[in-house]
C-alpha cells in the first residue's frame, strides 16, 4: 500500500482581504457568522498546513486570525499583519503586545495625522496596502466595507486591483455580500489568474457555503503544492 503524503501549504502567504460588510447592505440576518466563518475556517487549515496567514489588521478579521494561530500554530509567529500608523500610534499596549507577540506586526508610516480626513486615510491605507500585497503570495478576498458615499476607497476593491497588477493569483468569495459581491459582478473571473476552471471560479464568487467555498481554495492550493514539490520548483505558475 501506497503512503498517503499530508496536503502542506508550506510557502504559501495567503493574504485575506475583507471586513464584514456594512450591516444595511446585509443580504442575510447572520452574514456577519458566515463570513467569519469562512475565515475562520480557511486560515485555520492555512496554518495547520504549514502556511502563513496575511492580512490588513482589519478589527473584525484580526481577532478571528489570531485565535487560529494560537489554536494551529502556537508559538510559531505564524501570522503576519500590516497597520498604517495613522491607527497603529495610539493602539493600546495590550493589543500593540500582542501584536507583537503572536505575529510579524509591520507598521507602515501614515500620510498625514488626521483619520478624519478622506484623503489622508486613502493614501496612508494605500500606502499600508502595497508593502500588505508584497507580503503574500496569493490573495483571498471576501465581504469589505463599500464605504458608498464617503469619499473612502473600498479596500477589498484596491487590494484586488493591487494584487493583479503584480500577477498574485487571487481568489474572489462573492456569494457573501460586502465590496467582494460587488467585485464579482463586474469581473471576468480570468483576470484573477489563478489556475481554477471557470465553473470553479463561478462558484466561488456566487456561493455563500462557507465549507465548499473553503474546500475549493485549499484543494487547490494543496494540490498545486504537491505538483511543485514533485517538479523541485520553488515558485507558483498560474500561466
Amino acid at each position: 500500500m501506497s503512503e498517503v503524503i499530508p496536503p502542506s501549504l508550506e510557502g504559501y502567504s495567503v493574504g485575506f482581504s475583507g471586513a464584514v460588510p456594512e450591516r444595511k447592505h446585509w443580504t442575510e440576518p447572520a452574514q456577519d457568522r458566515a463570513i467569519l466563518e469562512f475565515v475562520a475556517l480557511l486560515s485555520g487549515l492555512v496554518l495547520k498546513y504549514s502556511g502563513r496567514v496575511v492580512h490588513g489588521a482589519h478589527p473584525t478579521f484580526t481577532p478571528v486570525i489570531l485565535h487560529q494561530a494560537e489554536t494551529q500554530a502556537p508559538g510559531k509567529r505564524a501570522v503576519t499583519i500590516c497597520m498604517s500608523d495613522l491607527w497603529a500610534h495610539d493602539m493600546a499596549k495590550h493589543d500593540r503586545d500582542r501584536f507583537d507577540r503572536e505575529s510579524q506586526f509591520i507598521v507602515v508610516p501614515a500620510t498625514g495625522a488626521n483619520r478624519d480626513d478622506a484623503a489622508t486615510r486613502n493614501a496612508s491605507l494605500t500606502g499600508m496596502r502595497r508593502v500588505l500585497i508584497d507580503q503574500m503570495n496569493v490573495m483571498v478576498a471576501i465581504g469589505g466595507l463599500q464605504h458608498v458615499g464617503t469619499g473612502l476607497n473600498p479596500g477589498v476593491a484596491e487590494e484586488i486591483a493591487l494584487a493583479q497588477a503584480s500577477g498574485r493569483p487571487c481568489f474572489v468569495i462573492g456569494g457573501f455580500g460586502g465590496e467582494a459581491s460587488r467585485w464579482a459582478e463586474k469581473y471576468d473571473a480570468a483576470s484573477l489568474r489563478n489556475g481554477l476552471s471557470p465553473e470553479l471560479n463561478r462558484t466561488l464568487l456566487t456561493s455563500d457555503n462557507v465549507a465548499t467555498c473553503a474546500g475549493i481554495i485549499f484543494d487547490h492550493l494543496a494540490q498545486h503544492r504537491v505538483a511543485l514539490l514533485s517538479r523541485g520548483e520553488g515558485a507558483m505558475d498560474y500561466s
